[in-house]
């Protein structure tokens, strides 16, 4: 077997697993608004049960309704009223051989005081990083959240869960006690270390004693907050270990180990510039230091990375987290071989976004992520009907394959040298966009295994397609570059983002880029890491105003390290050869830059005229990806998906 660390059998307490692949906990927003647990939810963890994943951690289950509440779609096992979907849920999960454990939870001061009662609880009354003042609770509230863990454990023992794994990890509210940042009590819950551990050891304990040796119980800890310069007390590795081992004494199977808390921000959920292994320091510091088994989660992307992990002795299992987003079958792919196929994290983090936003989480790269079952009725079929689908982007390859595994006749034109479309723009900022170019392989290879006839170097016009008899046509030509009319915009040294990234055009001297949407921040980041003086003109009031703040604190990060400028506020005005002259919108002051080059990175505007000759000379035409209307990768993945699903 190729990875055969990966595939071997583990043992964890009383559970005996198939592989050391472990699906670590992830808020995915799927239960219902009163805590109950959905068909989504259930359909979730069956559907990566079924591509073969060993163990599987919920996401978080509150103990407690009252003061317990992180956000608004929480399971809830402070009553034993979910014991029947619960139930449901472990059946559709343990019929594939995988074992499956329920993550317990409190939030402490994390939690949204909207959501309990408009008080946040904590071990101290040290502000949280919104700077809201936490009511410490008492003694006998601690007492009572003792017994509330144990009677949540005792809940999902009897729906048949192999085992709770007790959240003590990203400073929720048992992180809160272990911290000295946080814990500044006087009673036996606060003062040495000892008493600081007191909180999760008595959770631990009862569990045991309650619920008896063929039970599992799992702590999840922070083995490292990575803020000691920042604020003391926080927890660092020398500590992380110690906890680990407390954990150990009280009688926790294993551990799992995790990082940072929420002051932590990009550390904690990581994007895409981290590589790979960055933390296995951490995992490699615990495992060294205690008995029971080691999970890690390591910004894995890759089987051979996972199983050299545990040939290398880094953790027991590793913890395989937004690879099961992206592709529920992870596991099963890298177990037969099929490497080349597993759709990867990007490490876009969108599931992050969309949750903040829209209250259920997203992916990218995976547009089935919580819609199974508004996909049910696509089915294979029996039909000699030809497809064409003009252009070989995101959109479009998603559409052809979708169409060739169902059955359909399609051929797939570009008119590029090469499949990818704006994924071939993309991945050229630097080297760790090497995600971006295995997302377009891994499409290039389902449209292949899709039995699609791939024209490229071909100019699909409605003559050609015609002639060939196609009825039926999907168009992913892409957008437009808007490019604005003002003076100076048609000089020499005026460049489109795309131009420069891809090399076809070359900055010279000072530079300065117009737009900070992401495709504005990356040409600046090429930009400024190639050596050239860079400044970047924004309208709106602040630079990059639609990325997600964790994105936009990394990439501003290495931009800040590079001196780039800039003029958030301000509009591009024209450009004289040797200056950009910009107006600040909110006072009509004129603002002269130095530029010997201007990019422009503006957006896109659909292809109109372009897609009107299609209209009439075909039965149907479908228009998907910035085409029909300017996205993301996310836009152009799911609308190639729904068309080619309602073929």
């Amino acid at each position: 077997m190729k990875y055969e660390a990966l595939f071997q059998k583990g043992q964890i307490g009383p559970m005996r697993l198939k592989n050391r692949i472990v699906m670590p906990a992830m808020t995915m927003g799927f239960a219902g608004l009163n805590g109950q647990v959905t068909e989504t939810l259930i359909r979730h963890y069956e559907e990566r049960a079924k591509g073969g994943v060993g163990l599987i951690v919920t996401e978080i289950f509150k103990v407690n309704d009252e003061h317990g509440n992180a956000f608004p779609r929480q399971v809830s096992v402070a009553t034993p009223l979910q014991h029947k979907d619960l139930r449901e849920m472990v059946t559709r999960v343990k019929q594939y051989g995988t074992k499956i454990v329920a993550q317990l939870h409190h939030g402490g001061n994390t939690n949204m005081p909207e959501l309990n009662g408009g008080v946040i609880y904590s071990a101290s009354d040290v502000p949280t990083i919104t700077q809201i003042v936490p009511t410490p609770f008492t003694t006998e509230q601690v007492e009572e959240l003792v017994q509330a863990f144990i009677r949540g454990a005792k809940y999902c023992q009897d729906a048949g869960f192999d085992g709770v794994e007790v959240h003590g990890a990203h400073g929720y509210l048992l992180g809160q006690f272990m911290s000295e940042y946080y814990n500044k009590r006087t009673d036996k819950y606060g003062g040495s270390f000892e008493n600081r551990m007191r909180f999760t050891t008595e959770i631990i304990e009862g569990i045991r004693k309650t619920s008896g040796n063929q039970f599992a119980v799992l702590v999840r800890i922070s083995a490292e907050e990575y803020l000691s310069g920042f604020q003391e007390g926080t927890i660092t590795l020398e500590e992380g270990v110690k906890i680990a081992q407390a954990m150990e004494a009280a009688g926790a199977h294993a551990i799992d180990v995790s990082v940072c808390n929420y002051f932590s921000s990009q550390t904690a959920i990581e994007p895409y510039s981290y590589p790979a292994g960055w933390r296995k320091n951490v995992t490699q510091a615990v495992k060294d230091a205690v008995s029971v088994p080691v999970i890690g989660t390591n910004t894995i992307k890759d089987p051979a990375f996972a199983n050299q992990l545990l040939v290398d002795g880094v953790s027991d299992f590793v913890a395989i987290g937004r690879g099961h987003l992206v592709d529920p079958e992870w596991v099963k792919k890298a177990y037969e071989g099929r490497e080349d196929e597993i759709r990867k994290c990007i490490g876009c983090l969108y599931c992050f976004e969309s949750l903040t936003t829209y209250g259920t989480a997203r992916c990218t790269v995976n547009s089935k992520l919580g819609l199974y079952s508004a996909f049910d009725h696509v089915k294979k079929v029996k039909d000699d009907k030809k497809i064409a689908v003009v252009g070989g982007g995101p959109a479009g390859m998603q559409a052809a394959s979708v169409l060739g595994k169902r059955g359909y006749k399609v051929t797939l034109y570009e008119k590029d040298t090469v499949l990818g479309g704006t994924l071939n723009v993309a991945d050229k900022v630097d080297d760790y966009k090497f995600l971006i170019t295995d997302l377009s392989k891994t499409l290039q290879r389902e449209v292949e295994l899709a039995g699609v006839k791939v024209k490229l170097n071909t100019e699909a016009t409605p003559e050609l397609l015609k002639e060939k008899g196609f009825k039926n046509v999907i168009l992913a030509i892409g957008g437009t570059p808007y490019i604005p009319n003002i003076p100076g915009i048609d000089s020499e040294n005026v460049y489109l983002a795309n131009d420069i990234l891809t090399g076809k055009a070359k900055a010279q001297g000072k530079t300065v880029v117009i737009g900070s949407g992401l495709t504005g921040l990356e040409v600046a980041e090429k930009l400024s890491h190639d050596g050239f003086e860079t400044s970047i003109v924004e309208m709106m009031d602040s630079i990059g105003p639609a990325i997600y703040p964790i994105m936009l604190m990394d990439i501003t990060n290495r931009l800040n390290a590079k001196n780039v400028q800039y003029f958030p506020g301000h509009k591009f005005v024209s450009f004289n050869g040797s200056k950009v002259e910009v107006e600040k919108l909110a006072t009509g002051e004129k603002v002269s830059l130095e530029a010997d080059t201007v990019v422009l990175a503006m957006g896109v505007a659909t292809k109109c005229e372009e897609i009107k000759p299609f209209d009439e000379a075909f039965e149907r035409v479908d228009v998907i990806g910035d085409a029909g209307k300017y996205g993301n990768v996310y836009d152009a993945l799911m609308c190639g998906l729904v068309v080619a699903s309602n073929y």
